[in-house]
């Protein structure tokens, strides 16, 4: 008798949590290094505080509920990982203890009185920048950056731990605009702060190419920075260790209302693909929204939820108080992931349509 054999195509290789982290980590270094290569220093000591911050408040709380501690367990990736997220999150010359109140509203608030990774509502990287954002408005919302290659170029390592280290939240702005009042640096409130103020103030070509090329030439730094975490991004979805569907729908309703905006309205001079690359969109869309404990569980409702997080990312952009809306839109989303999950299980095998 001859047999017919077929491959059985709904199989998956099957990685642990801790290793779906370190994956996750790992693709998320080329957009680390390409940060690295604009902000110098700076990046990576905001990161590293971050990263030390949340795994030693992992480890407290982990020892105060009487857990057993791998340092090789998912639990430790998992405060990594939030860290990382967080240090990339907050503005560059940032003090040290913005860094470590985050972690510890993202490790200990979001995360460990919910009941730990797993269980936690909301996604701890973002309550804990959410929360600094509210708190120290003057500090979150100090960005640099320069207008030709290479940010953070002018300062040398002891003026980056000067700042970061020895400086007052009093005497904060002032040592702030000390160092850059005479090199190439802008101080803005967000990096898309610029983009409301070029709005107003510069026409560009009414022309749909030509426009293109120009947003293209005037924020070149941050489109590469996203297209570096584009880049990890679509090595997750290669993996299969993230949904599409949640960055599909952040990306396309981004686009269409972009589209909308600029082709239609006039509303913005910024060419809509252009706007995609702005900002945190793509760490957001890719990395935050995705994360596997606060998002939607079923497939339609992932379609949704992404949806609705690009709705208000561009409601929040377009007419809120914070240029970038990744925190607020996606904290938002995870308040309603048990309602998208209640209206959108899946049909039940044999069941007639």
């Amino acid at each position: 008798m001859n047999y017919r054999y077929t491959k059985i195509s709904d199989i998956y290789f099957c990685r642990s949590t801790n290793n779906i982290m370190l994956l996750v980590i790992l693709s998320i270094l080329p957009g680390i290094i390409v940060e690295f290569y604009y902000f110098r220093v700076a990046i990576l000591i905001q990161i590293f505080l971050s990263v030390f911050s949340s795994i030693i408040f992992e480890i407290i709380f982990l020892k105060l509920r009487k857990k057993i501690l791998k340092f090789n367990s998912c639990d430790i990736s998992s405060a990594m990982l939030t860290g990382i997220l967080l240090g990339l999150s907050l503005p560059i010359f940032s003090p040290w203890w913005i860094s470590i109140i985050g972690s510890f509203f993202a490790i200990v608030v979001a995360k460990q009185l919910y009941g730990g990774l797993g269980n936690n509502v909301f996604n701890p990287a973002m309550s804990g920048y959410a929360i600094l954002l509210v708190s120290f408005p003057v500090v979150m919302t100090n960005w640099t950056f320069q207008n030709n290659l290479g940010f953070a170029s002018v300062l040398n390592f002891k003026d980056v731990i000067s700042i970061i280290f020895f400086t007052n939240l009093e005497d904060y702005y002032g040592t702030f605009l000390k160092f850059f009042e005479m090199s190439n640096f802008m101080t803005q409130v967000t990096p898309l702060e610029q983009i409301r103020i070029r709005n107003k103030s510069v026409v560009f070509n009414v022309d749909s190419f030509t426009s293109f090329l120009d947003s293209i030439c005037f924020y070149r730094h941050w489109i590469i920075i996203n297209f570096s975490f584009l880049i990890g991004g679509l090595f997750l979805l290669i993996k299969r260790i993230i949904c599409w569907r949640i960055p599909f729908g952040i990306l396309s309703v981004l686009f269409v209302f972009y589209s909308i905006d600029f082709f239609y309205f006039g509303s913005t001079k910024i060419f809509p693909l252009v706007q995609l690359f702005l900002g945190s969109t793509m760490i957001g869309a890719f990395y935050i929204a995705t994360d596997p404990v606060t998002t939607s569980v079923t497939k339609l409702g992932r379609i949704i939820l992404g949806f609705f997080i690009g709705i208000l990312i561009w409601v929040i952009r377009s007419f809120g108080g914070y240029p970038d809306a990744i925190s607020f839109s996606i904290l938002l989303s995870n308040s309603i992931v048990p309602l998208i999950d209640y209206y959108t299980p899946p049909r039940i095998y044999g069941k007639v349509k």
